[in-house]
């Protein structure tokens, strides 16, 4: 008999952990099942009380784990047996990490666990692991692999607006930053230098931009050094609940900012949540998981008092639109998924509802942002220059 510690999320919803003896894993696996729990963690435990190694940590990452699922659903659903198809898998993984990490999976399916646990030893997203499970319960494997590729797609290209929509002004802010830069430490003292042998009052401008120079030539590393110790000192305090709910909440008042994080986190939830109802996932135990997705604190708060509201018989649409913070299409959409018993269904409809919303938002966002700090630069190059050629002209004036 071996001793095997667990952590799981009873039909309340409502974590417990423990440990139990059996002879393998996948029976463990099964005593707790019948006992109305559903495993999220299953660890075999060593006699000395500490837990056997996990592969290395090895795991699949970013665009790894949608290419296993699209390619696992496709020889799944074309016949072959989940080792072959694990073998197959694995041999077409370009990373050589990659082809480890589905060898140890298939190595653990041929030594007698279920897929789901072995994804869950090399920690995969719950998202993908109680999917999984529910698919080799009702032996739908190659289904939810299927959906859960498309929703984990969906969710990299959402990121990847996102990222796309705050790298490419960052770029050109930084770029231009560095160019004033560049010109107040290195261009500006030359020119001053001509100005001081020539005598007589220099313009207010070109005063302003040498004091400037002279500043940031006197001070620049300390105020590199502040700025720096100002992002690692926010970095910090993010990690503080309560500090990150006043930034949440902040970035949830912001004008234009504010709709669009509202619609990228419902549509995130949404997505999880109906891809894990429609794959036979408790309901309680979905909202448990959907709402790890919510990174916003105030919507995750909201998240979880409407999966409270579930388990005492209450209605998940109710609690969304009295919290205020859900927009009001979604509350509907909802509604009627729980009146027509499609809940699943209709979280799906909010989901892409939202997603081409956030996509047309961000698209719009860039439309304005971009040619704005193109000005912004411009005019600030601008003045600069001005600056250096105005004693010029007032020069050649006096000589005239």
């Amino acid at each position: 008999m071996s001793v095997f510690a667990w952590q799981a999320v009873d039909a309340s919803g409502r974590r417990k952990r423990g440990e139990i003896e059996s002879e393998t894993e996948r029976s463990a696996r099964k005593i707790l099942k019948q006992q109305g729990l559903v495993v999220q963690k299953l660890e075999a435990v060593a006699k000395h009380g500490s837990t056997t190694a996990k592969a290395d940590k090895k795991s699949l990452q970013g665009m790894e784990v949608t290419l296993f699922l699209q390619q696992l659903s496709t020889l799944t659903e074309a016949g072959m047996p989940l080792s072959d198809a694990l073998a197959s898998v694995g041999e077409g993984m370009e990373n050589k990490r990659a082809r480890r990490t589905v060898g140890f999976v298939r190595q653990q399916v041929l030594e007698g666990s279920t897929l789901a646990a072995a994804l869950r030893q090399i920690e995969l997203d719950d998202v993908v692991c109680n999917m999984v499970e529910a698919g080799e319960e009702t032996g739908q494997l190659e289904a939810v692999a299927s959906r859960l590729s498309d929703l984990l797609e969906k969710r990299q290209q959402m990121s990847q607006e996102l990222l796309s929509a705050i790298l490419y002004p960052l770029i050109i802010l930084g770029f231009g930053m560095l160019v004033m830069v560049i010109l107040l430490t290195w261009v500006v003292p030359q020119i001053v230098a001509v100005f001081e042998h020539s005598g007589g009052e220099l313009p207010m401008l070109t005063q302003l931009v040498i004091g400037i120079s002279e500043g940031l030539r006197a001070y620049g590393f300390f105020a590199t050094i502040l700025v720096a110790a100002v992002m690692l000192g926010f970095s910090v305090a993010m990690r503080y609940p309560a500090l990150r709910a006043q930034r949440d909440a902040y970035l949830l008042r912001l004008p234009m900012l504010a709709s669009l994080l509202r619609k990228v986190e419902i549509a995130r939830f949404s997505r999880t949540l109906g891809m894990l109802l429609s794959g036979g996932v408790s309901t309680l135990a979905a909202m448990h998981i959907a709402n790890q997705s919510l990174t916003l604190l105030p919507l995750r708060k909201v998240g979880e008092a409407a999966r409270e509201a579930l388990r005492e018989g209450g209605s998940l649409s109710q609690t969304f639109r009295n919290s205020g913070v859900v927009p009001h299409l979604a509350v509907q959409l909802i509604a009627v998924g729980e009146q027509s018993g499609k809940l699943d269904v209709m979280l799906l409809r909010v989901a892409d509802q939202y997603e081409q919303e956030a996509s047309r938002n961000l698209k719009r966002m860039l439309t304005v942002v971009e040619p704005a700090l193109m000005l912004v630069m411009a005019v600030m190059v601008g003045l600069m220059a001005v600056a250096i050629l105005l004693p010029i002209v007032e020069m050649n004036s006096l000589v005239r």
